[in-house]
Protein backbone atom coordinates (compact mmCIF):
# COMPACT_ATOMS: atom_id res chain seq x y z
CA UNK A 1 0.00 0.00 0.00
CA UNK A 2 1.51 3.25 -1.02
CA UNK A 3 2.66 6.00 1.45
CA UNK A 4 0.16 8.72 1.73
CA UNK A 5 1.38 12.32 1.96
CA UNK A 6 -0.40 14.89 3.91
CA UNK A 7 -1.01 18.20 2.40
CA UNK A 8 1.92 20.63 2.75
CA UNK A 9 1.90 22.65 5.90
CA UNK A 10 1.18 26.21 5.34
CA UNK A 11 3.52 28.62 7.13
CA UNK A 12 2.29 31.99 7.99
CA UNK A 13 3.84 34.98 9.59
CA UNK A 14 2.88 33.86 13.02
CA UNK A 15 4.62 30.54 12.55
CA UNK A 16 7.93 32.15 11.35
CA UNK A 17 10.85 31.45 13.59
CA UNK A 18 13.72 33.89 13.29
CA UNK A 19 17.10 32.45 12.61
CA UNK A 20 19.63 32.72 15.38
CA UNK A 21 22.18 35.53 15.15
CA UNK A 22 21.91 39.22 14.47
CA UNK A 23 18.98 40.38 12.50
CA UNK A 24 19.37 42.40 9.36
CA UNK A 25 16.90 44.96 8.23
CA UNK A 26 16.07 43.88 4.74
CA UNK A 27 18.80 44.75 2.21
CA UNK A 28 20.31 47.47 4.31
CA UNK A 29 23.06 45.07 5.40
CA UNK A 30 23.60 47.24 8.49
CA UNK A 31 23.38 45.53 11.84
CA UNK A 32 21.72 47.33 14.65
CA UNK A 33 24.52 47.79 17.15
CA UNK A 34 27.44 47.85 14.60
CA UNK A 35 29.75 50.84 14.41
CA UNK A 36 28.69 51.71 17.93
CA UNK A 37 25.21 52.73 16.61
CA UNK A 38 22.33 51.00 18.32
CA UNK A 39 18.72 50.99 17.40
CA UNK A 40 17.28 54.00 19.06
CA UNK A 41 20.69 55.66 19.83
CA UNK A 42 21.63 58.98 18.32
CA UNK A 43 18.27 59.15 16.71
CA UNK A 44 19.15 56.33 14.29
CA UNK A 45 16.52 53.62 14.13
CA UNK A 46 16.58 50.21 12.58
CA UNK A 47 13.79 51.32 10.30
CA UNK A 48 15.86 54.02 8.64
CA UNK A 49 16.78 53.45 5.08
CA UNK A 50 20.25 52.44 4.07
CA UNK A 51 21.30 55.82 2.70
CA UNK A 52 20.18 57.72 5.77
CA UNK A 53 21.81 55.19 8.09
CA UNK A 54 25.12 55.23 6.21
CA UNK A 55 25.20 59.00 6.39
CA UNK A 56 24.57 58.97 10.13
CA UNK A 57 27.33 56.40 10.68
CA UNK A 58 29.82 58.43 8.61
CA UNK A 59 28.98 61.54 10.60
CA UNK A 60 29.43 59.58 13.80
CA UNK A 61 32.89 58.32 12.73
CA UNK A 62 34.15 61.71 11.64
CA UNK A 63 32.82 63.67 14.57
CA UNK A 64 36.12 63.28 16.43
CA UNK A 65 38.03 64.70 13.47
CA UNK A 66 35.77 67.73 13.51
CA UNK A 67 36.66 68.57 17.10
CA UNK A 68 39.07 71.51 16.91
CA UNK A 69 42.58 70.61 18.07
CA UNK A 70 44.21 72.46 20.90
CA UNK A 71 45.91 75.67 19.74
CA UNK A 72 49.71 75.49 19.37
CA UNK A 73 51.72 76.75 22.30
CA UNK A 74 52.22 80.46 22.37
CA UNK A 75 55.46 81.51 20.66
CA UNK A 76 55.61 84.98 22.10
CA UNK A 77 57.44 83.87 25.23
CA UNK A 78 60.08 81.98 23.25
CA UNK A 79 60.72 85.06 21.10
CA UNK A 80 61.21 87.19 24.20
CA UNK A 81 63.75 84.72 25.57
CA UNK A 82 65.67 84.79 22.26
CA UNK A 83 65.78 88.59 22.26
CA UNK A 84 66.98 88.65 25.87
CA UNK A 85 69.74 86.15 25.05
CA UNK A 86 70.89 88.25 22.08
CA UNK A 87 70.97 91.39 24.22
CA UNK A 88 73.00 89.65 26.95
CA UNK A 89 75.44 88.25 24.40
CA UNK A 90 75.95 91.70 22.86
CA UNK A 91 76.56 93.24 26.30
CA UNK A 92 79.05 90.51 27.18
CA UNK A 93 80.92 90.95 23.90
CA UNK A 94 81.18 94.70 24.44
CA UNK A 95 82.49 94.20 27.98
CA UNK A 96 85.12 91.71 26.81
CA UNK A 97 86.19 94.05 23.99
CA UNK A 98 86.65 96.93 26.39
CA UNK A 99 88.58 94.72 28.78
CA UNK A 100 90.84 93.51 25.96
CA UNK A 101 91.50 97.04 24.76
CA UNK A 102 92.38 98.15 28.28
CA UNK A 103 94.70 95.21 28.89
CA UNK A 104 96.50 95.73 25.59
CA UNK A 105 97.23 99.37 26.35
CA UNK A 106 98.27 98.94 29.98
CA UNK A 107 99.30 95.50 31.16
CA UNK A 108 100.58 92.55 29.15
CA UNK A 109 99.76 89.02 30.14
CA UNK A 110 102.66 86.95 31.41
CA UNK A 111 102.49 84.74 28.33
CA UNK A 112 102.72 87.65 25.90
CA UNK A 113 105.51 89.34 27.86
CA UNK A 114 107.43 86.06 27.75
CA UNK A 115 106.87 85.78 24.00
CA UNK A 116 108.06 89.33 23.28
CA UNK A 117 111.09 88.88 25.52
CA UNK A 118 112.05 85.82 23.48
CA UNK A 119 111.60 87.74 20.22
CA UNK A 120 113.78 90.63 21.38
CA UNK A 121 116.58 88.37 22.58
CA UNK A 122 116.28 86.39 19.35
CA UNK A 123 116.63 89.46 17.15
CA UNK A 124 119.76 90.60 19.01
CA UNK A 125 121.27 87.15 18.34
CA UNK A 126 120.42 87.55 14.66
CA UNK A 127 122.16 90.96 14.54
CA UNK A 128 125.25 89.57 16.25
CA UNK A 129 125.40 86.66 13.79
CA UNK A 130 125.15 88.96 10.74
CA UNK A 131 127.87 91.30 12.01
CA UNK A 132 130.18 88.44 12.92
CA UNK A 133 129.86 87.06 9.38
CA UNK A 134 130.84 90.46 8.00
CA UNK A 135 133.87 90.59 10.27
CA UNK A 136 134.79 87.06 9.25
CA UNK A 137 134.91 87.97 5.53
CA UNK A 138 137.10 90.98 6.16
CA UNK A 139 135.06 94.01 7.28
CA UNK A 140 136.88 95.84 10.08
CA UNK A 141 134.80 96.82 13.16
CA UNK A 142 135.60 100.51 12.61
CA UNK A 143 134.31 100.27 9.01
CA UNK A 144 130.90 98.87 9.82
CA UNK A 145 128.23 101.08 8.26
CA UNK A 146 124.89 101.43 10.09
CA UNK A 147 122.99 103.31 7.36
CA UNK A 148 119.42 102.03 7.06
CA UNK A 149 117.04 101.68 4.09
CA UNK A 150 115.70 105.12 3.28
CA UNK A 151 118.66 106.98 4.76
CA UNK A 152 120.88 109.17 2.61
CA UNK A 153 123.72 107.17 1.05
CA UNK A 154 122.02 103.79 1.48
CA UNK A 155 122.06 103.11 -2.26
CA UNK A 156 125.52 104.60 -2.83
CA UNK A 157 128.26 102.05 -3.45
CA UNK A 158 130.20 100.37 -2.01
CA UNK A 159 127.76 98.29 -0.03
CA UNK A 160 130.03 95.60 1.35
CA UNK A 161 130.28 97.22 4.80
CA UNK A 162 126.61 98.14 5.14
CA UNK A 163 124.95 95.97 7.76
CA UNK A 164 121.40 96.54 6.42
CA UNK A 165 122.19 96.28 2.71
CA UNK A 166 121.59 93.01 0.76
CA UNK A 167 125.14 93.27 -0.64
CA UNK A 168 126.54 93.77 2.86
CA UNK A 169 125.25 92.13 6.01
CA UNK A 170 121.75 91.63 4.57
CA UNK A 171 120.17 92.34 7.97
CA UNK A 172 116.52 93.36 8.07
CA UNK A 173 115.80 96.32 10.39
CA UNK A 174 113.98 95.13 13.46
CA UNK A 175 110.67 96.40 14.84
CA UNK A 176 109.33 96.20 18.38
CA UNK A 177 105.72 94.89 18.50
CA UNK A 178 103.18 97.57 19.39
CA UNK A 179 102.08 95.78 22.54
CA UNK A 180 105.66 95.47 23.73
CA UNK A 181 106.70 99.11 23.40
CA UNK A 182 105.93 102.42 25.11
CA UNK A 183 106.17 106.07 24.08
CA UNK A 184 107.17 107.96 27.23
CA UNK A 185 110.09 109.66 25.46
CA UNK A 186 109.83 111.32 22.07
CA UNK A 187 113.55 111.73 21.32
CA UNK A 188 114.29 109.18 20.16
CA UNK A 189 111.10 107.20 19.60
CA UNK A 190 110.72 103.57 20.59
CA UNK A 191 112.62 101.15 18.37
CA UNK A 192 115.86 99.32 17.64
CA UNK A 193 119.14 101.26 17.51
CA UNK A 194 122.55 99.96 16.45
CA UNK A 195 125.75 101.96 16.48
CA UNK A 196 129.39 102.48 17.43
CA UNK A 197 129.70 105.68 19.45
CA UNK A 198 131.06 104.99 22.97
CA UNK A 199 132.86 102.48 25.12
CA UNK A 200 131.42 99.82 27.41
CA UNK A 201 133.50 99.87 30.59
CA UNK A 202 133.94 96.08 30.88
CA UNK A 203 134.83 95.47 27.20
CA UNK A 204 138.32 94.37 26.07
CA UNK A 205 139.70 97.81 25.21
CA UNK A 206 138.77 101.48 25.46
CA UNK A 207 137.80 101.57 21.78
CA UNK A 208 134.18 102.30 20.86
CA UNK A 209 132.09 99.15 20.96
CA UNK A 210 129.15 98.23 18.73
CA UNK A 211 125.97 98.24 20.81
CA UNK A 212 122.38 97.28 19.95
CA UNK A 213 119.46 98.66 21.95
CA UNK A 214 115.70 97.97 22.02
CA UNK A 215 114.52 101.32 23.39
CA UNK A 216 111.26 101.97 25.28
CA UNK A 217 109.93 98.47 25.84
CA UNK A 218 107.27 97.49 28.36
CA UNK A 219 108.39 96.89 31.92
CA UNK A 220 106.85 93.40 31.93
CA UNK A 221 108.87 92.49 28.84
CA UNK A 222 112.01 93.92 30.43
CA UNK A 223 111.47 91.77 33.51
CA UNK A 224 111.04 88.62 31.41
CA UNK A 225 114.26 89.41 29.52
CA UNK A 226 116.27 89.69 32.73
CA UNK A 227 114.66 86.54 34.07
CA UNK A 228 115.96 84.70 31.01
CA UNK A 229 119.45 86.25 31.21
CA UNK A 230 120.16 86.27 34.94
CA UNK A 231 117.41 84.20 36.50
CA UNK A 232 116.15 87.34 38.28
CA UNK A 233 113.47 89.70 36.98
CA UNK A 234 114.87 92.75 38.83
CA UNK A 235 115.60 95.75 36.56
CA UNK A 236 118.71 97.86 37.36
CA UNK A 237 118.25 101.62 37.10
CA UNK A 238 120.90 103.71 35.36
CA UNK A 239 122.34 106.88 36.83
CA UNK A 240 122.00 108.49 33.41
CA UNK A 241 119.61 108.45 30.47
CA UNK A 242 119.44 105.35 28.31
CA UNK A 243 119.73 107.41 25.13
CA UNK A 244 122.96 109.10 26.29
CA UNK A 245 124.63 105.85 27.29
CA UNK A 246 123.35 103.41 24.68
CA UNK A 247 122.10 105.29 21.57
CA UNK A 248 124.13 107.38 19.12
CA UNK A 249 123.50 111.06 19.89
CA UNK A 250 123.19 111.82 16.18
CA UNK A 251 119.72 110.26 16.55
CA UNK A 252 118.49 112.29 19.54
CA UNK A 253 118.95 115.56 21.41
CA UNK A 254 121.17 114.18 24.21
CA UNK A 255 124.93 113.73 24.53
CA UNK A 256 126.76 110.40 24.56
CA UNK A 257 128.79 109.17 27.52
CA UNK A 258 130.64 105.92 28.19
CA UNK A 259 128.63 103.07 29.64
CA UNK A 260 130.51 102.08 32.80
CA UNK A 261 130.00 100.40 36.14
CA UNK A 262 129.53 103.87 37.61
CA UNK A 263 126.39 104.30 35.53
CA UNK A 264 125.12 100.75 36.17
CA UNK A 265 126.85 98.67 38.85
CA UNK A 266 124.50 95.68 38.29
CA UNK A 267 125.36 95.69 34.57
CA UNK A 268 129.10 95.24 35.00
CA UNK A 269 130.44 92.21 33.16
CA UNK A 270 127.11 91.49 31.42
CA UNK A 271 127.12 91.72 27.60
CA UNK A 272 123.32 92.13 27.59
CA UNK A 273 120.61 93.17 30.04
CA UNK A 274 117.44 95.20 30.32
CA UNK A 275 117.78 98.46 32.28
CA UNK A 276 115.62 101.37 33.44
CA UNK A 277 116.19 104.99 32.54
CA UNK A 278 117.32 107.28 35.37
CA UNK A 279 113.95 109.02 35.11
CA UNK A 280 112.12 105.70 35.52
CA UNK A 281 110.02 106.59 32.47
CA UNK A 282 111.59 104.16 30.00
CA UNK A 283 113.18 100.72 29.76
CA UNK A 284 115.71 99.45 27.27
CA UNK A 285 117.48 96.20 26.42
CA UNK A 286 121.13 96.49 25.38
CA UNK A 287 123.39 93.91 23.76
CA UNK A 288 127.09 94.37 23.01
CA UNK A 289 127.42 93.16 19.42
CA UNK A 290 131.15 93.80 18.96
CA UNK A 291 133.34 93.86 22.05
CA UNK A 292 136.48 95.76 21.09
Amino acid sequence: MGRSFSSPRKWGPRYYKPLPGPRFRGDDKVKCGDDKVKCGDDKIGCGDDRKHLAMKIRNKRTSKDMIPSAPPPERGNALIYVLIAIALFAALSMALTRQTDTSETSTLTTEKAQMYATQIIGYSAQVKSSVEQMLFVGTAPENLDFVRPGDAGYNTAPHINKIYHPDGGGLTPGTIPKEARTSAISSPVAGWYLGRFNNVGWSKTAAPDVVLVAFQIEKAVCERINQKITGNSAIPQLTGAIRDLLIDDSLHSGTNADFTAATCAACEGLPSLCVADNSGAAYGYYSVIVDR
